[in-house]
């Protein structure tokens, strides 16, 4: 149902009021597993996200029109808040922190709808955003362990053929039997590929990737390299800078010490994660222009190092 609504947004308008419907009576029957909640819960995240309006409208005429769904759907922001913890995987990660930064720029509108669980929502951001920033980093060394050892395995075939029994090579038709023959002998051997290898891998890493059902199926967020969790996070804290309703106040008020750290590595690695696709960018792009880089000078719109209104808005609060 989640994947659905993604596919068809604007298209499924009509039949919002029953997805919701019946995601809130299913909800009065008994629940077994947290999966299955969580499953639930994102259908709810992926409207809120996709259109706040729409949502909350959605919501108010499902209570309207059946009152034994009113409890449920009451709750459904306060079951949000404690399953946080639950989500695991990227996908179901992303979800969850796009609705969560969807929550930090709401329309005052809504604030009496949320209001009991405004103090919850930048502590759960900072640990889905935490789950996230460990995934990506470990696939980042995985893909880099998986490059060095694509590299050292041409290596030693290419070695293993320039040391072998046969030190000149007269005829290209020699040459490429002889690299066959050695690439099959590495196949048949079992390098890198035997139990042990994976048993080793297994404990020596720190971080177990937790994935879940739609990992491996591609939906419009997965689609859309325009939309950055990070970046979609940065920009809501900005816009709180410019609130005078006191959200921004209630928001921070129980933000501990610690928490204010996490929030600025978050904002930190958003800049390092930006740089990075920058980079790439330039690179597929056939290189790097030096005059027009030193004619631009540096960066100096979002300032993610210390004296930025984001690390204020983090700083001056009381």
């Amino acid at each position: 149902m989640e994947v659905i609504i993604f596919q068809c947004q604007d298209h499924m308008s009509v039949a919002l009021p029953a997805i919701v419907q019946l995601i809130a009576t299913r909800f009065q029957r008994n629940i077994v597993t947290s999966e299955l909640r969580l499953m639930l819960i994102q259908v709810f995240i992926v409207m809120l996200w996709l259109n706040p309006d729409r949502f909350f409208q959605t919501l108010n005429t499902v209570a309207t029109n059946d009152p034994s769904t009113q409890t449920i759907i009451a709750n459904f922001f306060n079951q949000w808040m404690t399953d946080c913890h639950l989500f695991a995987g990227v996908h179901d990660r992303r979800v969850c922190a796009l609705g969560l930064c969807t929550l930090l720029r709401i329309d005052a509108t809504y604030y009496p709808a949320i209001s009991s669980i405004v103090p919850k929502i930048l502590p759960n951001c900072i640990q889905i955003y935490d789950g996230l920033m460990k995934t990506y980093q470990h696939n980042e060394e995985e893909d880099s362990d998986d490059e060095t050892d694509d590299d050292d395995d041409d290596d030693s075939v290419a070695s293993d053929i320039e040391d072998g029994e046969d030190e000149t090579i007269e005829h290209e038709d020699d040459f490429l039997e002889k690299l066959n023959k050695k690439a099959s002998d590495h196949e048949m051997s079992g390098d890198g590929l035997d139990g042990d290898d994976d048993d080793d891998d297994d404990e020596g890493s720190d971080f177990d990737i937790d994935e879940t059902d739609l990992e491996s199926y591609s939906t419009i967020l997965e689609a859309n390299e325009d939309i950055d969790e990070f970046q979609i996070f940065c920009e809501s804290l900005q816009k709180l800078q410019a609130d005078t309703t006191g959200y921004n106040q209630a928001l921070l008020q129980s933000v501990t010490p610690e928490e204010r750290v996490h929030i600025q590595n978050i904002i930190h690695y958003t800049e390092k994660r930006k740089q990075e696709k920058e980079s790439n960018k330039i690179r597929e792009a056939g290189g790097y222009n030096f005059s027009q880089s030193a004619a631009a000078g540096p960066p100096t719109s979002f300032n993610f190092t210390g004296n930025g209104p984001t690390i204020n808005l983090l700083q001056n609060q009381k």
